[in-house]
């Protein structure tokens, strides 16, 4: 039996969800968008030099515009209801970004239609 859906209406044309990050020194709410395209979480630079997240750890990443440095750190993160611990990267996208390393959890169908996004926990 499949788990009961979590309606969410786009904002925009965008498929964005509401969040909560959670680190040493913040909590906050935003909006991120969905993306089936990223692996992981990405988080804007500005955002990432508020959250106080670490820049000891630089790693190469591949993007939409081609390969880049860029830092990982880890942080808390409630999506859907559900609380997990991820690893995220810095990005130069202006959008925080949910990659598949949490979106993999759960069946999501987006209805770019209607603008809805579907939500089922796996």
């Amino acid at each position: 039996m499949l788990s009961p859906e979590i309606i969410f209406d786009y904002v925009g044309a965008d498929p964005v969800v509401p969040i909560k990050i959670t680190t040493a020194n913040t909590s906050n709410k935003y909006l991120a968008f969905l993306d089936t395209g990223s692996d992981s979480i990405a988080i804007p630079r500005e955002l990432w030099m508020e959250l106080e997240l670490s820049q000891d750890y630089p790693i190469r990443i591949q993007s939409v515009t081609g390969m880049a440095w860029s830092y990982v750190d880890t942080i808390n993160i409630e999506i859907f209801g559900d609380r997990h611990e991820s690893s995220a990267v810095m990005s130069d996208d202006p959008e925080i970004l949910i990659g598949m390393e949490i979106l993999k959890k759960y069946i999501v169908c987006f209805d770019g239609i209607n603008k809805k996004v579907a939500v089922r926990f796996a």
